[in-house]
């Protein structure tokens, strides 16, 4: 069974963000995870060129080998903006480069200690699929249509989406009890 769960409470996304300073790389890559909804191993290949100063780009999940253009939210080109002028970034370099040579990017291992050390400074446990998992959750619960968080996430069916992102029968009872037909 997973155990894996979004986070629902926006004020721990908040403490989350606040862990790490703001201009700083760990920071960025909680950031980014939270913003995107990729998986850790499609954030960690992202260079510079693709990302600074655009509205969106190309990615091509290792995963699945599909292709998706996947819009860049202004917040996060500001702070992808501020890091890349702070660490002296070039185009070419790995956004989430390695502190040993910034042509190659972190270690998965890394990166999910990364996130699980943000979680413990907040008293949650934490991992990259969380992170994703929560931003499926919140994109839905501020309108985001299901069958639209299904092709971002690629899954085969509506259900399996609501099942990934933590919404229960209550959580859809809910909604129908908000619906207004105006009589």
């Amino acid at each position: 069974m997973n155990t894996t769960h979004a986070i629902k409470d926006l004020s721990k996304m908040q403490d989350l963000m606040d862990v790490y300073p703001t201009d700083s790389k760990n920071r960025l890559l909680l950031e980014y995870a939270i913003r995107t909804g990729l998986r850790i191993s499609d954030i960690l290949n992202v260079k510079v060129k693709q990302v600074l100063g655009k509205d969106s780009y190309e990615v091509i999940e290792k995963k699945t080998g599909k292709k998706k253009e996947l819009a860049i939210h202004d917040r996060l080109k500001k702070s992808i903006a501020d890091y890349v002028k702070k660490e002296g970034l070039h185009p070419d370099d790995y956004l989430f480069y390695s502190n040993m040579n910034k042509k190659s990017h972190i270690k998965r291992t890394q990166a999910h200690r990364i996130i699980a050390n943000a979680g413990d400074m907040i008293g949650i446990t934490l991992s990259a699929h969380s992170l994703r998992k929560s931003f499926g959750y919140h994109s839905y619960k501020q309108g985001i249509d299901i069958s639209l968080l299904q092709m971002i996430f690629q899954h085969s069916s509506q259900a399996v989406t609501l099942r990934y992102i933590d919404i229960t029968q209550e959580n859809i009872n809910n909604v129908y009890k908000k619906i207004d037909f105006g009589f």
